[in-house]
């Protein structure tokens, strides 16, 4: 009788650590992610497996928390750049490092909300 509640107790710890790796897609593991320090084993190591891997860039999207990442990478490997959007808070950190920062005061977009009414 111990024998199977101590086999059940080890089954769902292992079972409760397994669960907790699975989700390496967060903000905070994001965060660890260093430009210049950091290649594309690292970022998988962080994050885990991207949603879509091109050559110089991975996208990561978890579509039920409604986030999502981009890392860029330079043509070493190493990351040159990288993305956090989360819909929710309406939060947007980093950008592509290929685009430069807009002048002091610049608007680059403008957004409006419409609400529609049908009768």
């Amino acid at each position: 009788m111990h024998h199977r509640l101590f086999a059940a107790a080890v089954l769902l710890a292992i079972v409760g650590v397994a669960s907790g790796c699975a989700r390496k897609f967060t903000h905070d593991r994001f965060l660890m992610i260093q430009e210049a320090v950091d290649d594309r084993h690292d970022v998988r190591q962080i994050l885990g497996s991207a949603e879509f891997e091109a050559t110089d860039e991975w996208y990561y999207e978890d579509i039920e928390r409604h986030i999502a990442a981009r890392v860029f990478f330079d043509a070493d490997g190493r990351v040159r750049g990288k993305e956090w959007m989360d819909a929710k808070t309406g939060t947007w950190e980093g950008r592509h490092p290929d685009t430069d920062q807009p002048a002091q005061g610049e608007v680059r977009e403008t957004h409006t909300k419409t609400r529609r009414h049908d009768d």
